[in-house]
C-alpha cells in the first residue's frame, strides 16, 4: 500500500493541501518533498501491534494532529484494523469519507484466518461509512452494488495508476538473462504456486535450461517437494522485497507469470507495465479485461497445467513475440495509467 499510497498522494499534492498518516516505521523517501506527514506509532510485529493499539496517548496524539489540519476529505486507501474505529470517529466529527477497497471480498482460502476476517469487517465498516467507494474494476462495482446493497450513486470506477517510479527511480542496469522468468508477490494459496511449480515439469521435458524466480515472503513448507525436485531451475528469495532491490528481478526476467486461482487486481501487474514485462495470467476476474490477448499478455484457463506449461514454452521459444509485447506494454501504461486521471476522477476535478 505504500507502493500505491505514494503515486496517488504524490499527485494529490499539486492540487492540495495534502497530509499522508503514516506509520512511523515507513520510508518517506517515495514522496513528494510537498506532503506532509502525521507519523503514528504501529509496528506489524503482533506484540508492538497490541502495545500500540492499547496506548492512549499514541491515539489522542494523532487525532489532535488531524483535527488540527482540519481536512476536507478524510480518504482510506487501506483496511488498517484501526480503522473500525478511527472511522466512526471520523464520521461523529463531520468530515466527508472517501474510501478506496482494492479488495472488497477475501481471496479464496483466506476465510479461515483471524487477519483476514478482522479486515473482512474492516470493509464493512468502511463501506457503510464512506461517502464516497472507489473500486479498480467495474466487476468489483456491480459485487459492492449487488452483494452489499449499495447504492450505485456512491461506488464508482478508477483505473489504477501506473508504477513507473520502479523503473524510473530505483532501475539500475541489470543484465537480462535468457529463458528466465518471475514469480513476484506474496506467496499465499490463492496464487497457486503449486500450479506453476507442476508445469515446469512439463516444460523440462522441452526446454531443460530456463530459470524461474520466487521472489518474495511466504510459507514455501507445502512446496518443499517439487522444489527440491526442481532445483536446479529454480531461483528463490524467500523475504520481503524492498522497491530499490526489485528491479533486478523484473529487468533479470523476460516475463512473468500469475497463475492465480481468484483475484481482484494484482499489483505487481502496473510494476510489470513499468519495467514493459508481458505476462502470462489465468482468466480469472477482472484480469484479463485490461488489455488484449496476445498483445500484452497471454491469458491461461485457470487450473489447466498443459496449458500453462504450453504458454510459458511460447515465451521461451519465442523471443521476437516476447520483444513486441514489452514495447505494447509500456506505450499501454504512459497511454492509459496516468495519477492525474485518477486523482481528477476521485475528487472530481474534471
Amino acid at each position: 500500500m505504500l507502493h500505491y499510497s505514494s503515486q496517488f498522494c504524490n499527485e494529490l499534492s499539486k492540487i492540495a493541501d495534502t497530509k499522508v498518516a503514516i506509520a512511523d516505521y515507513y520510508n518517506e523517501n517515495l514522496y513528494n518533498e510537498n506532503i506532509g506527514f502525521l507519523k503514528i506509532r504501529t509496528n506489524p510485529n503482533p506484540k508492538s501491534f497490541i502495545f500500540d493499539t492499547l496506548s492512549f496517548w499514541n491515539h489522542i496524539i494523532f487525532l489532535y494532529k488531524i483535527i488540527r489540519f482540519k481536512p476536507d476529505i478524510i480518504h482510506f486507501l487501506d483496511n488498517h484494523p484501526w480503522y473500525i474505529v478511527y472511522s466512526r470517529l471520523f464520521k461523529i466529527l463531520g468530515y466527508k469519507i472517501y474510501v478506496t477497497q482494492h479488495d472488497p471480498t477475501l481471496h479464496t482460502w483466506e476465510w479461515a484466518s483471524l487477519q483476514w476476517k478482522i479486515a473482512e469487517k474492516t470493509n464493512q465498516v468502511l463501506r457503510d461509512l464512506a461517502d464516497k467507494l472507489f473500486v479498480h474494476w467495474d466487476k468489483l462495482r456491480n459485487e459492492l452494488i449487488e452483494k452489499y446493497n449499495i447504492s450505485e450513486n456512491k461506488v464508482i470506477f478508477i483505473v489504477h495508476g501506473n508504477y513507473n517510479f520502479f523503473k524510473d527511480v530505483f532501475s539500475k542496469w541489470w543484465k537480462l538473462e535468457k529463458n528466465t522468468f518471475l514469480f513476484f508477490g506474496r506467496i499465499v494459496d490463492y496464487k497457486w504456486l503449486d500450479l506453476l511449480l507442476e508445469s515446469l515439469f512439463i516444460v523440462k521435458e522441452k526446454i531443460s535450461n530456463f530459470k524461474l524466480i520466487i521472489a518474495w515472503p511466504g510459507d514455501l513448507s507445502k512446496y518443499r517437494e517439487n522444489i527440491e525436485k526442481l532445483k536446479d531451475n529454480l531461483e528463490i528469495f524467500n523475504y520481503n522485497i524492498e522497491p530499490e532491490e526489485a528491479y533486478k528481478f523484473f529487468e533479470k526476467s523476460e516475463f512473468l507469470i500469475l497463475p492465480y486461482h481468484d483475484a481482484t487486481w494484482s499489483w505487481v501487474i502496473p510494476v510489470a507495465y513499468a519495467f514493459s514485462k508481458p505476462v502470462i495470467i489465468t482468466n480469472v476476474w477482472e484480469l484479463p479485461s485490461v488489455v488484449e490477448n496476445n498483445v500484452t499478455w497471454l491469458i491461461v484457463e485457470k487450473n489447466n497445467v498443459a496449458k500453462l506449461a504450453e504458454n510459458i514454452i511460447f515465451m521461451l521459444e519465442n523471443e521476437e513475440k516476447t520483444i513486441e509485447m514489452w514495447k505494447k506494454w509500456r506505450e499501454f501504461t504512459d497511454r492509459e495509467l496516468w495519477w492525474e486521471w485518477v486523482v481528477k476522477k476521485v475528487y472530481n476535478l474534471g
